[in-house]
């Protein structure tokens, strides 16, 4: 965990990195543009960092690359050491950021915890190991984001919060003081928790729903107030 705002010698550079270290973003869809945005924002500052390229599962991108290359993962992992090079994982979907997670993992690879200079991280708070965070979002103060979350643009967690490991914040999400938020959970855009509420593993919050109540696992909530529907 990369814990903020604590003495200085805890506290991280924006990569997570301290010596020149080749970024790789594993994934080439939406949440590989977002990811790559961080890094773009991130040139010239502390650290001696530059992305690399991208991987994915068939190495064919589904976004413009910038003449970067697109590795299949099995190339990449014959051709690249984990010595001089690191991993974002920037896929929007859970339990595949999650297998991509113990791939790499197990081949050596050690990730880059990207935060956006525009982002508000205030005292005490400790973020995940591999976590983005992206233009804009606000993390006030004593609060927990797990290992490998995707923290979106304008999305805003208020003190005493704590967000599991592999979880989605949607752009606009808005978790109000003291939610808890289980592992490998998914919150749509613009969707509120308000104050206290408990979220269990899984769960799957729609676009603008408003979360008033503690539900357990794996679940789908939509409306206003949130409800549960049906997961095929």
């Amino acid at each position: 965990m990369v814990a903020m705002n604590k003495a200085a010698c805890d506290l991280p550079v924006r990569v997570s990195e301290r010596w020149p270290m080749d970024l790789w973003i594993s994934g080439a869809g939406g949440a590989a543009l977002e990811a790559w945005a961080v890094i773009d924002a991130l040139e010239g500052g502390p650290g001696d960092h530059h992305l690399a390229g991208f991987i994915s599962l068939e190495g064919a991108p589904q976004i413009p690359t910038g003449g970067l290359p697109c590795l299949a993962e099995t190339a990449f992992l014959a051709r690249v050491s984990p010595r001089n090079a690191q991993v974002v994982l920037a896929i929007g979907n859970v339990e595949a950021r999650c297998r991509r997670e113990k791939l790499f993992k197990d081949a050596g690879f050690h990730f880059a915890t990207l935060i956006h200079p525009s982002a508000v991280v205030g005292r005490d708070v400790t973020i995940g190991a591999g976590s983005i965070v992206m233009a804009g979002a606000i993390l006030e103060t004593q609060l927990d984001i797990g290992r490998h979350c995707l923290v979106n643009v304008l999305a805003s967690v208020a003190h005493g919060c704590q967000v599991g490991d592999f979880c989605n914040l949607g752009p606009g999400v808005h978790l109000a003081g003291d939610v808890r938020v289980g592992d490998r959970s998914d919150l749509g855009t613009g969707c509120v928790c308000l104050p206290g509420v408990r979220l269990g593993p899984g769960m799957v919050i729609g676009a603008g729903a408003v979360v008033k109540d503690n539900w357990t696992q794996n679940l789908t909530l939509v409306g206003v107030p949130a409800r549960p529907v049906y997961r095929p």
